[in-house]
């Protein structure tokens, strides 16, 4: 066992830094030397946002769910696994807003006749559509439409 001094702290984490963060599969210019706040012990080079998400998770793990550090690499297998799960063809009232908002703001008005389009809304309904608000009502329509 080892003792990392504050002033070479640097050095190491230059010495040791990753070409991809193992937590975010990313190259990455700002590296942190990650270690466990349990034991202190050093773990590895990481991206700062890899350290901060694993941080978060970590804190909310232990201190709102009241779970075991031993539970930790166990239940991230678990939700790994819930997340690659075959998802459902049920659409959340939630959903269904988020989508809408993604429409409405992350689409240009060419991108949103087009996905209009895709989703089966006629020439003649478009002509109809003079407004954003007018694109947005159809699409929230039409993508209820396809999920009932």
């Amino acid at each position: 066992m080892a003792y990392l001094t504050q002033s070479k702290l640097a050095k190491w984490r230059e010495e040791n830094k990753p070409k991809h963060c193992p937590i975010l599969n990313d190259r990455n210019s700002d590296w942190v030397v990650d270690h466990d706040h349990r034991t202190g012990m050093v773990r590895a080079v990481i991206s700062r946002m890899g350290n901060s998400l694993l941080g978060k998770i970590e804190n909310y793990l232990y201190k709102r769910c009241g779970q075991s550090p031993q539970n930790f690499p166990t239940i991230l297998r678990n939700i790994a696994d819930y997340l690659e799960r075959e998802q459902t063809d049920v659409l959340h009232p939630v959903g269904l807003t988020q989508l809408t908002k993604r429409f409405r703001n992350n689409l240009t008005s060419d991108e949103q006749y087009s996905l209009l389009r895709d989703i089966g809304a006629s020439e003649e309904v478009l002509d109809h559509c003079t407004n954003s608000k007018h694109r947005e009502f159809l699409f929230r329509k039409l993508t209820k439409q396809q999920h009932q």
